[in-house]
């Protein structure tokens, strides 16, 4: 069951009146936040009628609207998180006392690791093993008075003392370094339904990759994240991991370091579960083709592995180093051996900080014993130069990039960031397909049951390449990561480039696996490729369609507009010439003049020269229509009996006209900060159809801490298109036989005549989506659009007798007569 990107679930705000906008609030006991909501545009489908949202305050019963949004939270849930059971506050990333040690000695036990680095008047517990030499070790503050027992009386070390004894260690005879243990949190052409939705794929060219080649069984790729939970989906591709969690409090499954690698999910602020390393790991390696749910960048073989290091109070920097070790084969003292080491390591987490020493020595010993790392650039829209552990050396780090190629608003930026892949941006649906532009993958439902979700992030984009690079080592198992970052630098669509540094650009998942294998020959001829079948807009507008030659020679490509209502479309170029497998962009603008208000359809042709191949690409586009509803933001906190509250100042209208901007005066304290439009138009708001999301992001749930007479800035987040787990599949038969209507469901269209022998059951997708299993195609060079099975091209039998897979230029193909 598939579940439209659903973030915080059935909360129905009861409509009250009052002017909650407190912009004459100048009260210097409070504090002032400010951001910008982005909501979700639907490039399909028109914009809901409805109530002025303005009728929401005209209602009875304004002074009672904390006392109703409490109720309706604790009678109603929010998805995924549940009910805060502990107040939300910050954790600050320093984690006093704890502090990784790096001896000269190899292999002590535990008791003489905390005998060589004691400290006077401080008592030492050993904690966890991270290599032969690397311990974790905490330092508490011995008491005079003694408990029963014998047990010494100790408190945690303040940040200072923390400083103080930190220095004293590294000062010991015999160890080599010491530093600081801190907290790191979490930062997807098969036959599987759901593929048809995973437009990410096709963005970095990965179909032709496909065909040199799906993976190997033998090349291990490690998912070190929050681990992983059972998903038909995963089940046949995942290896016995291990849980090196040593904080048993930070476990949540009531031990610290075991063999079962489980997420127990809780790893939200309030008590929710992102299943951030089960939706990573779908990407490396859902099982594909097997006709079930998603698709994964590699295919078959049980050779996931995954390494549980992020529990319900993130991570830290030494379970992390244990982690990274452990996943590349060395060795973690009282942890059973790996013998299955891996290749490739996943590292989707990441914080803000100066690169970490004993991190480097286990990246080091990792990439000598042959693992190849690939972590996350992060998700502040910041400089990587202070962002964990991309800045470390021995690493491709990797940024983010939207439906566009272009670096997605959250990514982070600079020189250390080495290559870019999809991470999403689901605020957008630029393909005007009816969903998010996020990254589509393998994640429990609100009831914990195997289902499919849109995330974004650079923890999205980051799988993606480990993917890559697994096929690339498929091809040649001797490739160093040197070597590797090479051929993804070398051969990536500088398109994709950014001032700010985006790295080589967008990875080229074909080029690179090529030249993994030995191939790239320029003698070959050219071979026509596009990103995408269809693009969507609203109004006046312009995107970029990348073309590809996926062989060799010069592609020369001949570009036209089609349909009726060709005139309202332009293309910045008649012609395109594109050196052997490298990339072109070409603009396509709309510009709707004197149509009236309602939805269109023109198609962009692109014919390779040459044999080279052609391609059509789908342009809707709304003429009109606005999504311009004001939108409504609450900021949500726990008293003192732990009840949740929304004060009448943490909650006002956010309005579309002033771009979504917000400013509002809070009492100080922390809060989670969500919002909602009702597009539903019933005065309710976070309800299917309505368009919610939170601050950070589904991934990355954040409390924001308001401070007196100081202004929290930027706390800015994306609203997306809410559905419960309700089944909302259409019901609509798409390429069955027919007749009539009738026969095809509910919306169903029966096209007949000499050119679909027996009928075809299909509904025009220019305003509604098409169901899982097919795709929005042109079938009369651009009057109109429905939906066509979806096939693989080099593939059999998909197609129903008297039809016919034809490719589409992008990796897949319809069912046509």
């Amino acid at each position: 069951m598939l579940r439209r990107l659903a973030l915080l679930g059935l909360l129905g705000l009861v409509a009250c009146p009052g002017d909650n906008s407190n912009d004459d609030d100048t009260d210097p006991a409070q504090g002032t936040v400010t951001g910008t909501l982005q909501p979700f545009q639907a490039g399909s489908a028109a914009a809901n009628a409805g109530a002025s949202l303005d009728a929401f305050f005209s209602l009875p019963g304004a002074k009672d609207l904390s006392r109703k949004v409490s109720s309706a939270l604790a009678a109603r849930g929010v998805w995924r998180t549940g009910i805060p059971s502990k107040p939300l506050t910050h954790e600050a990333s320093l984690l006093p006392g704890e502090i990784i040690v790096h001896f000269d000695t190899p292999g002590l036990s535990a008791e003489e690791a905390v005998a060589q680095a004691r400290v006077a008047g401080y008592h030492v517990v050993h904690q966890a093993f991270l290599s032969d030499t690397q311990h974790l070790l905490r330092y508490e503050v011995s008491q005079p008075q003694a408990m029963s027992g014998g047990t010494p009386n100790v408190r945690a070390l303040t940040e200072a003392e923390h400083v103080r004894v930190l220095h004293q260690v590294q000062a010991v005879p015999g160890v080599q370094n010491a530093e600081s243990n801190v907290r790191v949190h979490a930062l997807a052409v098969p036959n599987d339904p759901l593929y048809s939705r995973q437009w990410h794929y096709k963005n970095m060219n990965l179909p032709a990759a496909w065909d040199l080649g799906t993976g190997s069984e033998s090349i291990v790729v490690a998912v070190v994240d929050t681990g992983i939970t059972a998903h038909p989906d995963l089940n046949s591709r995942v290896l016995q991991g291990v849980d090196l969690i040593s904080s048993s409090a930070n476990a949540g499954d009531g031990d610290g370091v075991d063999a079962d690698p489980t997420d127990n999910g809780k790893d939200l602020p309030n008590g929710g579960s992102s299943y951030h390393g089960t939706h990573v790991a779908g990407t490396i390696g859902a099982a594909s083709n097997n006709g079930v749910g998603v698709a994964g960048v590699t295919w078959s073989g049980r050779n996931i592995l995954p390494v549980r290091v992020l529990g319900t109070q993130g991570g830290s920097l030494a379970d992390i180093i244990a982690g990274v070790t452990w996943a590349s084969g060395g060795n973690v003292t009282g942890v059973r051996a790996n013998t299955t080491p891996a290749r490739v390591i996943n590292m989707s987490l990441g914080g803000n900080g100066s690169p970490s020493a004993e991190m480097q020595t286990a990246i080091n010993a990792a990439t000598a014993r042959g693992a190849i790392l690939v972590v996350a650039a992060g998700n502040e829209n910041a400089n990587t130069s202070t962002s964990f552990p991309c800045n470390q050396q021995n690493v491709i780090c990797v940024g983010a990039v939207r439906f566009n190629g272009k670096r997605a608003s959250y990514s982070n930026f600079g020189t250390a960031v080495d290559i870019m892949a999809t991470g999403g941006q689901t605020s957008e649906d630029r393909n005007g397909d009816g969903f998010p532009d996020g990254v589509l993958s393998t994640l429990p439902n609100s009831s914990n049951q195997p289902s499919y979700d849109w995330y974004q992030g650079t923890s999205m984009a980051t799988p993606h390449v480990a993917g890559i690079v697994a096929l690339m080592l498929a091809q040649d198992p001797t490739l160093t990561v040197t070597e590797v970052e090479g051929i993804l630098r070398d051969t990536a669509d500088t398109t994709s480039q950014c001032s700010e540094g985006c790295g080589a650009g967008l990875v080229d998942a074909y080029a690179a696996v090529l030249r993994a294998k030995g191939g790239g020959d320029t003698s070959l001829p050219p071979k026509l490729a596009i990103s995408t079948t269809q693009l969507s807009f609203t109004g006046t507008a312009s995107q970029a369609l990348t073309v590809r030659n996926n062989g060799g020679g010069t592609l020369q490509v001949g570009v036209t507009v089609s349909g009726t209502n060709a005139s309202a479309v332009s293309v910045s170029s008649s012609s395109l010439s594109i050196p052997a497998y490298k990339s072109g962009s070409l603009n396509v603008s709309v510009t709707p003049g004197a149509l009236p208000a309602g939805s269109y359809v023109a198609q962009v042709d692109l014919a390779g020269a040459s044999g080279a191949g052609n391609a059509q690409v789908l342009v809707k586009f709304r003429v009109g229509a606005t999504d311009d509803k004001d939108a409504y933001i609450a900021f949500a906190y726990l008293d003192a009996a732990g009840e949740v509250q929304i004060d009448d100042e943490g909650i006002a209208p956010v309005s579309a006209s002033g771009g979504y901007n917000y400013s509002l005066k809070m009492t100080p304290r922390d809060y989670l900060v969500l919002a909602s439009i009702d597009d539903t138009g019933d005065g309710k708001y976070f309800e299917d159809g309505d368009r919610v999301g939170f601050w950070r992001d589904t991934t990355q749930v954040e409390t924001v801490t308001v401070t007196k007479s100081k202004t929290t800035s930027d706390i800015s987040f994306t609203l997306v298109p809410y559905q419960s787990d309700d089944d909302h599949t259409p019901t609509t038969t798409i390429g069955g036989a027919c007749t009539s209507d009738g026969a095809c469901g509910t919306g169903g269209l029966c096209l007949t005549g000499a050119s679909f022998p027996g009928g075809y059951c299909t509904q025009n997708c220019v305003t509604d989506s098409c169901p899982s299993g097919s795709a929005c195609y042109s079938n009369d060079q651009g009057a109109t659009a429905y939906c066509f099975v979806s096939c693989t091209p080099s593939g059999s039998g998909q197609c129903r007798s008297g039809y016919r897979c034809v490719g589409d230029g992008a990796g897949s193909g319809a069912c046509l007569p």
